[in-house]
């Protein structure tokens, strides 16, 4: 398996649903959620760098990498 750098934040999502073992039928909801999750961490983060910039401003977070993922959720 390789380290999350390398995987893209769809695949570490399906990794997270897999590891939890959840059952087939509720994959698909189980995969919103995360994905719900990590928007909201990735909101959170920026309006805590906002708070925390002087000009009350802050770039959203980019989700470009597994390790993104694996932070935020």
């Amino acid at each position: 398996m390789s380290n999350g750098l390398g995987v893209s934040p769809a695949v570490m999502i399906n990794r997270l649903v897999d590891r939890a073992a959840t059952p087939a039928a509720a994959q698909l909801a189980k995969v919103a959620e995360l994905t719900m999750s990590l928007q909201t961490a990735a909101q959170n983060e920026q309006a805590k760098a906002a708070l925390l910039s002087p000009t009350g401003q802050a770039d959203a977070t980019i989700i470009d990498s597994g390790a993104v993922v694996d932070r935020l959720i």
